[in-house]
C-alpha cells in the first residue's frame, strides 16, 4: 500500500470508524465528489476554458482530488486492495490493449475506426 493509503487506514482504525464505511456509502461518496468537480465547469466545451476554469479554482479542485482518493482508499482498504498494485495492473492491461504504435494520437473508439485490441 501508498503511504498515504496506510495514513487513511490508520486514520480511521483510530477513530474506529471503518464501522460506518459500507460500500454503498462510499461510492456515493466518490460520486459526489466528481460531481462537486463537475459543478465547476458544468455546460463549458471548451477544453482550453475548462484548463482555466480548473486552474482559477485549484484549491477546490485539489480538495475534491484528495477527497476522491480518500474515499477510494477506504473501498480498497475495506478489500485489502493496493491502490498502486491495481493501478499497476491497469496501465499493465492498458499497455497490451492499447499498444503505442496503434493509439499514439489516435483515439480508441472502434464504432468510430480506433483501435481497441480488446475487441
Amino acid at each position: 500500500m501508498n503511504k498515504n493509503q496506510i495514513l487513511i487506514k490508520k486514520f480511521c482504525d483510530d477513530r474506529k470508524w471503518n464501522q460506518f464505511h459500507n460500500p454503498k456509502d462510499i461510492l456515493l461518496g466518490i460520486v459526489e465528489e466528481i460531481g462537486e468537480l463537475r459543478n465547476i465547469i458544468k455546460w463549458e466545451q471548451d477544453p482550453q476554458t475548462i484548463r482555466k476554469v480548473f486552474l482559477n479554482h485549484i484549491d477546490e479542485v485539489e480538495d475534491n482530488i484528495g477527497d476522491i482518493f480518500w474515499f477510494l482508499s477506504l473501498l480498497a482498504n475495506s478489500y485489502g486492495i493496493d491502490i498502486d498494485k491495481a493501478a499497476k495492473m491497469v496501465v499493465d492491461k492498458n499497455a497490451k490493449r492499447f499498444p503505442l504504435n496503434k493509439t499514439k494520437n489516435k483515439h480508441t473508439n472502434i464504432h468510430l475506426g480506433g483501435f481497441d485490441g480488446q475487441y
